[in-house]
């Protein structure tokens, strides 16, 4: 009889995946670096980086196409490395699709479970009744007859993708599954996998390199550069919170500026910032780091720092400003709504005043701090709220 998807799901939630200090090397280059990462049940997780920060090599350990130097992977707390790759239950969908171009939809989706050893292979009716469910799963009823060149790029990943669940996986990887379509595809496309991962349960892990994927995609992702982590964490903490300056770089994006600690407070090119700054960093450089969207623009009366409008770009909603700060010698970029741009009457030339309401500041030593700023708060006010939670930073 063919399982039902409540029943897979059931199953497929009682899995748990621990990765622990992952060493590969090809010849000198170390794709993976000491890596340990725990998956959750039914967890979404990102790998992303840049091409060669190891993403791919740490999913081919786990599909069991590669094997680590050193380290372990285990799954409730059975080794999976002693696992040969038929047998661990692990679908796969790679960004070209990799789909038979001489079998229809439905021969390339009963695929994986027709070349399984006869004593495991399902009879060829509960073959068909589970292609059937599959179909309508990812939206494809009804084009089971057709050949891959019959189908657009969008119908093709998701044919990938239904033979990948057809075998029941209790893990799915995706190794950069929408790099191939276009742009108005892969935002479709992803949305609609995110709800229906959703609804299996199914424990995910997602390579790719485009951060706007996974940050919309991910329950965490997980950072990587050079063979080694540099954070995990949910969405909104990788991008709100970066733990190192490779990740405040990578993930959106932002500038970096050359600051000084004098008397616990933080001074940018001749502005003294509402920031408190642990009085062990005094008398040093640190780098701050600032988002554009957390460039405020004030009511013009005189308020705030003074800057002049070098460039005004209108994009999707958004207007990008690139702003001269004063004291300040490379342009700062800053996103605004076209509501406030127009409310201002802003011009190229004009000069206006701007508030910094988000910093993350790097030091040397320790953990980065990072700073909501408050200008509507009285400066004293703002101070002492800013060292508690400096405060309370470095405690944690």
């Amino acid at each position: 009889m063919v399982a039902s998807w409540p029943r897979i799901v059931e199953v497929l939630r009682t899995m748990a995946i621990e990765i622990t200090r992952l060493r590969r090397h090809y010849g000198t280059f170390a794709a993976l670096d000491d890596v340990s990462l725990n998956i959750a049940d039914g967890e979404f997780v990102a790998l992303l980086g840049p091409s060669g920060s190891g993403k791919t090599s740490l999913l081919r350990i786990l599909a069991g196409l590669d094997h680590p130097e050193a380290g372990s992977v285990s799954r409730d707390g059975e080794d999976l490395l002693a696992v040969d790759a038929r047998r661990r239950g692990v679908g796969l969908v790679f960004q070209h699709y990799a789909l038979f171009p001489h079998m229809t939809v439905a021969q390339n989706i009963a695929f994986g479970l027709r070349v399984r050893p006869w004593r495991l292979r399902p009879r060829k009716a509960e073959i068909l009744v589970r292609v059937g469910e599959l179909l309508r799963r990812v939206q494809l009823d009804g084009l089971g007859a057709r050949y891959p060149a019959q189908l657009s790029g969008g119908q093709r990943q998701r044919v990938a993708l239904a033979r990948a669940l057809a075998i029941e996986p209790r893990l799915l990887l995706l190794d950069e599954p929408f790099g191939a379509l276009d742009a108005q595809v892969r935002i479709s496309l992803r949305r609609w996998l995110r709800q229906l991962l959703g609804e299996l349960g199914i424990t995910t892990v997602f390579v790719t390199h485009d951060q706007e994927e996974a940050l919309e995609l991910a329950d965490r992702v997980v950072v990587m550069n050079r063979g080694r982590i540099e954070q995990i964490g949910t969405p909104a903490q990788i991008y709100r919170q970066p733990a190192t300056r490779f990740v405040f770089d990578f993930i959106g994006r932002g500038q970096r500026f050359v600051a000084r600690v004098k008397d616990g407070r933080l001074q940018l090119a001749g502005q003294v910032l509402q920031v408190v700054v642990p009085v062990a960093f005094d008398d040093r450089e640190v780098d701050v780091c600032l988002r554009p969207e957390h460039v405020m623009l004030l009511p013009r009366t005189g308020t705030g720092w003074s800057a002049q409008v070098l460039e005004l770009r209108r994009t999707a909603g958004v207007v990008r400003a690139s702003l001269q700060l004063q004291g300040i010698a490379v342009p700062v970029d800053a996103d605004w709504s076209e509501r406030d741009v127009a409310r201002h009457a802003l011009a190229v030339g004009d000069e206006v005043g701007v508030h910094l309401q988000e910093l993350t500041i790097f030091t040397t030593e320790g953990a980065p701090l990072h700073h909501v700023l408050h200008p509507g708060l009285a400066a004293s006010a703002a101070l002492a709220a800013l060292d508690r939670l400096t405060r309370r930073r470095l405690e944690a």
